[in-house]
């Protein structure tokens, strides 16, 4: 079989997969990685298909800067400045003493060296930043929950790779030193940070002064692996890279002047975010099924099991005990109820980071033994947390009525409301002002009707009436951003929301020559 019949057959499974996952209450990247592990476990029954192989890193470039961009750009900046401090403490405290647990059980139940151990615990350390997005949006929580969840995804994997790179070195070299761990932290946060904001500096001036759809799309697809890559070779984070990146896209966004850029970046990405997590998730289980035929024995096999229960127990009493000592130091930040803290404690899935960082150690760790039990104590730490936390998060939350289905509903129904208000304010004080009364009024009433703006897109309005109704959009895009960083507004409907005000935005300047990136005379 060629590798252009083997490339069918995977996008062939991966798209019943797909047709699966749609009617199913199921997260769909827990159906994606339940499709990988049963298509991996019977991957090795047929003669003719060549063993799965995928090299880690090109799993991380390919993948992970996308999602990661995504991701970052997705969360309110305002609200993620309010919920630092718990992000904070998951990303950094409780991947640290996650790293800690897993190196104890690692030396003293699978006998692994402490360097060893410890790079154990730093493979299991972070939970995956792509499972928790892509679970966090089915979930009906709190916008609050919602940030912390994903913002903790996002910082995490910056931390436990920092770690991981120290400890290999560790176990490879017997060499260590606090001081050269620390000084590696912050040179790699550091030059990482930094070449977000340059080249993201460098794609927003492009995109606020090009008014060309597909050259400003395509930059914005090429970004985020560039910023990537070129953290990596500069020795710097290309987690906190990309990271950087996808906040300061969101910071820039309301100055990018092209309404037909910005709906033909938001749904071209909206199309890749999906295609890319269903194939992550798929390979993810893939990997898993391919590689747990190599059974090591039931000692290792144990060792991973107690390393999976102890990983979710440690997260569930970090989230019901920390939480509290840090309201008696920060008294001001907002508190959650237990319900709460429970649902964000099951919500540590591990998944494709932890995977690849246990496939890129190298083969000579103590004559691969080591590397044999570090790769299949994860493969059981990722079953345990992802198919089966993954698989129960949705019925935990309605069980403890913590979430609500019908929030987004609510929340858009009233962001309408309310941003249609403020394209009325602007409206009427135009007449104030001594505009024509009679046409204010008739503007007005077409806002009020959902004529223009985000109630019903579509507008015939006259040449005349073009720019007072343009001033009513973008009043009403305030509006929206400005609900959904306060946290009354979710990512979704906030797009919707957005979708909708561009389109009338390209209607009122001409929708064809917006979309062929023409300049406007």
């Amino acid at each position: 079989m060629t590798f252009a019949d083997t490339a069918f057959v995977l996008l062939a499974l991966l798209l019943v997969t797909a047709l699966l996952a749609r009617r199913v209450a199921t997260p769909p990247p827990v159906v994606f990685a339940v499709g990988g592990v049963i298509a991996g476990l019977a991957w090795h029954l047929v003669p003719a298909l060549p063993r799965l192989s995928v090299p880690p890193d090109l799993v991380l470039l390919i993948f992970l800067p996308p999602l990661l961009v995504t991701a970052a750009y997705a969360l309110p900046l305002a609200s993620v400045r309010r919920n630092l401090w718990p992000i904070v403490m998951l990303a950094v405290g409780l991947v640290v003493a996650t790293m800690l647990l897993g190196a104890g059980i690692g030396h003293y139940m699978a006998g692994l060296p402490w360097a060893a151990a410890f790079v154990l615990g730093a493979v299991i350390a972070p939970p995956d930043p792509v499972a928790a997005t892509a679970v966090a949006g089915r979930t009906g929580l709190s916008h609050r929950l919602v940030v912390i969840l994903e913002g903790e995804g996002l910082v995490n994997d910056a931390v436990a790779i920092v770690a991981y790179g120290v400890a290999l070195q560790a176990a490879v070299t017997g060499e260590f030193s606090w001081g050269g761990a620390s000084f590696d932290l912050l040179r790699e946060s550091a030059v990482g940070i930094a070449v977000g904001l340059v080249v993201g500096w460098a794609a927003m001036q492009l995109r606020m002064r090009v008014n060309d759809v597909p050259l400003t799309v395509g930059v914005s697809f090429v970004t985020p692996y560039l910023v990537y890559h070129l953290a990596d070779r500069g020795g710097g984070s290309g987690v906190l890279a990309v990271v950087t990146l996808g906040f300061l896209l969101r910071y820039f966004a309301p100055r990018v002047p092209s309404a037909a850029v910005r709906l033909a970046a938001r749904t071209a990405w909206g199309a890749f975010r999906y295609a890319t997590t269903a194939s992550l998730f798929f390979l993810l289980g893939l990997l898993l099924g391919e590689i747990s035929i190599g059974w090591p024995g039931w000692p290792v096999f144990w060792s991973g099991l107690a390393l999976a229960v102890a990983v979710i127990v440690l997260r569930l009493g970090w989230m019901w005990t920390v939480p509290r000592l840090a309201m008696s130091i920060h008294s001001s930040h907002p508190s959650s109820t237990w319900r709460e803290q429970a649902v964000l404690g099951w919500a540590g899935m591990r998944g494709v980071v932890s995977l690849a960082l246990a496939l890129a150690l190298p083969m000579s760790l103590e004559r691969g033994e080591v590397r044999t039990t570090i790769v299949f104590m994860t493969i059981v730490v990722i079953f345990v947390t992802l198919l089966i936390q993954g698989a129960t998060l949705l019925p935990l939350i309605r069980w403890l009525e913590v979430g609500d289905d019908q929030r987004d509903r609510r929340d858009e129904r009233d962001a309408r409301a309310r941003a249609g208000r403020a394209g009325e304010r602007v409206v009427r004080a135009h007449r104030e002002a001594g505009g024509m009364p009679d046409q204010v009024e008739a503007l007005a009433r077409r806002i009020a009707s959902g004529t223009v703006g985000i109630a019903r897109s579509g507008s015939d309005a006259e040449p005349g009436d073009r720019v007072l109704l343009l001033a009513a959009l973008e009043a009403q895009r305030r509006e929206v951003a400005e609900l959904r960083d306060d946290d009354s507004l979710g990512e979704a409907p906030a797009e919707r929301l957005e979708t909708e005000i561009d389109i009338d935005d390209m209607v009122l300047f001409g929708e064809a020559d917006r979309l062929t990136g023409a300049e406007k005379d």
